[in-house]
């Protein structure tokens, strides 16, 4: 059996889960009573659309388009604001949709509404996250809203998201230099928190926003960023925070500051290859559907999800076991069928193949162009 055999055959199998996958989010997603992004039905919307331009089916972009118009019927007063599963989330999904042509919408109207929520959230709130699990929703948000006018400061839009986001930089120093989470029982920051502040730092700075504040923050992340990569498991976020690390080292100017960083991006912290649980394979899908997510989060500075020690044809071999799978099927409830769950799977295996057919559509163009020079 040839290479490219052997890659359609993989690559069939693929396609047969994804569909499984996908009809099994058709019949119960409309059920999830979570509007969010990572946990909800924002992300479900994501991989439909996804989904739908991969196989040219319009029902799936068509569902993909009801489910958005469920979450704007669904926010009201108690929605939250975090991003895992309110309204920064929520925000930033729709912003991603228009991004990426999914959907045309002139977001400065569409999002008026998150826009003032969040904003009267940021400055009345005492403290910007909920837990040391929870990402800066606030930053992510309005970083993204910055996508279409960022460069127009005669637009007056722009102009008040880039003042926010000067007030979300004092945030920031509140929170990592002044540890102010410490005053609301929190012990310390997870590996998902501190991306995010990265992440925020990058595009903050690429942007030319508030410079002199990012650059003192930038000195506050050498110990969050060791404490996350010396604790056990979390692969994916740990690739993720090694090139978001390697990324910073290019905006800092302090030459023993970018060492510092050079150093921690380069040390073998150890517990890369650690079992992260007990149930071995188990840990494994969960580190491809945290790299997945991942991977649409943090661009331009996103680890690709073959490249965070996620291998998708191991991966693929554990979810194509009927026991694994029926397992997982009979353990399906509205809180893990998000990108945090089910269409994180489906969204994972679905950029695999589609990575796979560009890698296959480049090897046989080379494949004939070396038949061509043999028949010269």
């Amino acid at each position: 059996m040839d290479f490219l055999q052997e890659i359609r055959i993989s690559r069939n199998g693929i396609d047969d889960r994804i569909r499984r996958i996908a009809n099994i989010l058709l019949l119960n997603s409309s059920f999830i009573d979570n509007p969010g992004l990572l946990n909800g039905k924002t992300g479900i919307a994501i991989f439909f659309y996804h989904y739908g331009r991969y196989t040219g089916n319009k029902i799936f972009t068509g569902y993909a388009g009801d489910l958005v118009d469920e979450i704007y019927e669904e926010i009201n007063q108690s929605t939250p604001v975090n991003f895992a599963d309110g309204l920064t989330g929520i925000g930033w999904g729709i912003e991603y949709l228009v991004k990426n042509k999914f959907v045309q919408a002139e977001t400065d109207e569409a999002l008026s509404e998150i826009d003032t929520v969040v904003y009267r959230n940021s400055l009345y709130w005492p403290f910007l996250l909920e837990s040391g699990n929870d990402l800066f929703g606030y930053g992510l948000y309005y970083i993204t809203r910055l996508r279409v006018h960022g460069d127009d400061d005669n637009n007056l839009n722009t102009l008040f998201k880039k003042q926010h986001l000067i007030y979300l930089t004092d945030d920031c120093e509140r929170i990592l230099i002044q540890k102010r989470y410490l005053d609301f029982r929190i012990e310390s920051l997870s590996i998902d928190t501190v991306n995010s502040f990265l992440w925020f730092f990058l595009e903050m700075h690429r942007w030319g926003i508030f410079p002199f504040k990012v650059e003192k923050l930038f000195h506050s992340l050498p110990e969050y960023i060791s404490s996350c990569l010396r604790n056990p498991g979390q692969n994916s976020g740990k690739y993720q925070l090694i090139r978001l690390t390697e990324a910073l080292v290019n905006c800092i100017k302090d030459n023993i500051l970018k060492q510092t960083f050079e150093s921690i991006a380069k040390e073998d912290f150890g517990s890369f290859s650690v079992k992260e649980s007990a149930n071995e394979e188990e840990a494994m899908v969960q580190n491809f559907i945290y790299g997945t997510w991942q991977s649409i989060l943090y661009e331009p500075y996103a680890v690709n999800i073959t490249g965070s020690g996620c291998k998708t044809e191991k991966v693929f071999q554990i979810i194509d076991n009927e026991e694994y799978w029926n397992k997982r099927i009979d353990n399906l409830n509205r809180n893990n069928l998000g990108l945090t769950g089910l269409a994180g799977i489906g969204l994972g295996l679905l950029f695999s193949v589609m990575h796979q057919g560009a890698e296959e559509q480049k090897l046989n163009s080379r494949l004939l162009t070396n038949t061509q020079q043999v028949e010269r």
